[in-house]
């Protein structure tokens, strides 16, 4: 959907001529009638009235097209909320039933029941079940995007906390939206149209992680000192790629067989010496 220019408040040169117009003609009835009230005063209190009153009407118009465009921008302001209110509702409902019934399953009814709200409001902001996909994995795998920092818990420059990451890993196999992750990788690969852009999100994503895993390697060489603008070494981004292994296995089959090899203190004890060596 375009973005809506709000309405911009009434100039202030439209009240600052009024209100100069008043005081003008208030300082010339002032001087006039302290000076030649004798002989002007019916003339000059005619002229004078009348300057006034056009001032005033000056004022008064200014004044109520200032609070009529400032009610029409917190109007506007609201309706926005509205809308991004609704749409936040039916990304997050699709992102629950994407993940329960897959792609192909799910249906925009679906999905627009599972939000609370018609199909036709669902289609005032996705032309397609298509793009509500796509709208979503923009949201999801662009987080990471936003962050200097890979947002892995018990990871940090010092080393890996196990019991936060598995802590982590735990709550990540007990949310319903876990296999939204393998839902984006299988539309992609099924959707040439969208493979590009998906390819590139997975991609920066990697990126971040083997940024993450180079400045825990500097820190630790270092002894602790900062590490800005690290650039990963192809080790680093072997370890990257062994650590998001980990992880996907540590959660998707952990979370199948229930096996303490497989499971989230295993994935988050394995990451640990990855990252030690």
């Amino acid at each position: 959907m375009g973005s809506m220019t709000r309405p911009e408040p009434e100039h202030p040169e439209s009240i600052g001529a009024a209100a100069r117009a008043l005081a003008d003609a208030t300082a010339a009835l002032t001087r006039l009638i302290g000076s030649q009230v004798n002989h002007v005063v019916p003339e000059v209190s005619d002229a004078v009235a009348a300057s006034l009153r056009e001032a005033s009407r000056g004022l008064a118009d200014a004044s109520e097209n200032v609070a009529k465009r400032a009610g029409s921008g917190r109007a506007e302001e609201r309706r926005r909320e509205r809308v991004d209110r609704t749409r936040a509702d039916l990304l997050d409902a699709a992102a629950r039933v994407i993940a329960a019934q897959g792609y192909e399953g799910a249906s925009v009814g679906d999905i627009a029941a599972e939000a609370g709200y018609t199909k036709g409001a669902l289609y005032a902001h996705f032309r397609s079940k298509s793009e509500v996909m796509m709208a979503l994995a923009r949201e999801r795998l662009g987080l990471a995007l936003e962050s200097p920092e890979l947002d892995l818990p018990g990871l940090t420059d010092d080393g890996v906390d196990e019991a936060a990451l598995a802590a982590w890993l735990k709550v990540a196999q007990d949310d319903p939206r876990l296999l939204l992750q393998l839902e984006f990788l299988t539309y992609g690969l099924r959707h040439p149209e969208a493979s590009g852009e998906l390819a590139e999100l997975h991609v920066r994503s990697f990126e971040l992680a083997a940024e993450q895993v180079a400045r825990v390697r500097v820190v630790r060489a270092a002894g602790g000192l900062p590490a800005d603008a690290v650039v990963p070494t192809q080790e680093d981004r072997d370890r990257a790629l062994a650590m998001i292994s980990v992880l996907n296995v540590a959660t998707l089959e952990g979370k199948l067989t229930g096996s303490p090899d497989m499971s989230p203190a295993a994935g988050a004890r394995i990451i640990a010496r990855l990252l030690a060596d």
